[in-house]
């Protein structure tokens, strides 16, 4: 049976420009970005959670997935308008050097700069201005996207823990969802992320997004040693022994 908008699906994708050779630009597949030397380490590669019709992904994407069922394989063909747009020169400014200097940012071409809140990548510089274009990298290209639905995901439980492991890179203790409330227990590795609030913060709005419940609990589960536990009451002993012998004496 073909998927229908909001069914919740995990799906590979790569995503490839086909205008002067294929090249690809974005892919969920670690073997693929490894040898198109695209691989980022910093990334966790695998199964992409998606929600028909809210995929965040271009709108290809979203259209095809509505035609598919679980364990199908398609190639995609994608034109501008339902990729990353057109090409907009309007979106090509120029800032005098000057000003960029006195923000200490010494322009370069290649260089993403952020502008008025957008983020921007300079294409020219000249003596005296630098030309920043704000139209994605890939507006005007036609793409071609290989996607795979993988499996329909049925469970609230589930569709939490896949989420998680987007986010967080870590797979959780448990997940529970009774009654508008979700629960998920992460292990104390997390704790060592750096950026831990930043992505606990994007698992929060995505499970709002995509699965609105009344209320999230986020709990990490730390789970001491055993040895410690026994030198704590060790401890204890030894100290209600000392007020112990400290009331006889008096």
């Amino acid at each position: 049976m073909a998927l229908k908008e909001g069914d919740f699906v995990l799906i590979h994708y790569t995503i490839k420009t086909i205008d002067g050779g294929e090249e690809v630009i974005d892919t969920t597949r670690e073997e693929v970005a490894k040898e198109a030397g695209v691989y980022d380490p910093n990334r966790r590669y695998g199964e992409h959670p998606v929600v028909v019709g809210r995929s965040r992904l271009i709108d290809a994407v979203d259209e095809a997935l509505k035609e598919m069922e679980p364990g199908e394989r398609r190639e995609v063909v994608a034109p501008p308008e339902k990729a990353y747009g057109m090409r907009d020169e309007k979106l090509v400014i120029r800032i005098p050097v000057k000003q960029l200097r006195r923000h200490n940012i010494t322009p370069r071409v290649g260089q993403e700069i952020e502008v008025g809140g957008r983020v921007g990548r300079i294409i020219r510089v000249t003596e005296r201005f630098a030309y920043i274009d704000f139209n994605h990298p890939l507006a005007g290209k036609k793409l071609k996207i290989e996607l795979e639905v993988v499996k329909k995901v049925e469970t609230n439980e589930e569709k939490l823990e896949h989420l998680s492991l987007r986010w967080l890179g870590v797979k959780p203790l448990s997940t529970s969802a009774s009654n508008g409330v979700m629960e998920v227990v992460l292990p104390s590795e997390v704790l060592g992320m750096h950026d831990l609030d930043s992505r606990l913060r994007l698992l929060a709005q995505d499970v709002y997004d995509l699965l609105s419940p009344e209320k999230l609990r986020i709990i990490v589960e730390v789970e001491y040693p055993k040895e410690a536990e026994e030198e704590s009451g060790e401890a204890a002993e030894a100290s209600s022994s000392k007020e112990g012998e400290a009331g006889e004496s008096s």
